[in-house]
């Protein structure tokens, strides 16, 4: 099953800081999907990466269409941001 069409722009931003991890030289770059359950969610993803000695978080979600992004390093977190602000955050 591909990523339903109102996801698409949340799950290139998912893609753009995969890349954005591996033109960073992160190891260990893991992805998490989460299942649909009960149509629960629209869509999740969880994407972790060390860059440096540096684990950052990033947590993609739509609930009811609304779109959420979460970030988080050893020094900073952020809640609740758009695709605008979290491309601002990594400069992508």
């Amino acid at each position: 099953m591909g990523v339903k069409r109102k996801c698409r722009e949340l799950n290139q931003a998912k893609n753009k800081f995969v890349k954005w991890l591996k033109d960073n030289e992160a190891d260990n770059i893991e992805i998490f999907i989460g299942e649909d359950v009960d149509d629960e969610w629209d869509y999740y993803r969880d994407v972790s990466g060390f860059v440096g000695n540096k684990l950052i978080v990033v947590r993609f979600m739509m609930w009811n269409s609304k779109i959420k992004i979460e970030y988080s390093n050893e020094d900073y977190s952020y809640r609740d941001m758009s695709i605008e602000e979290f491309y601002e955050l990594l400069a992508i």
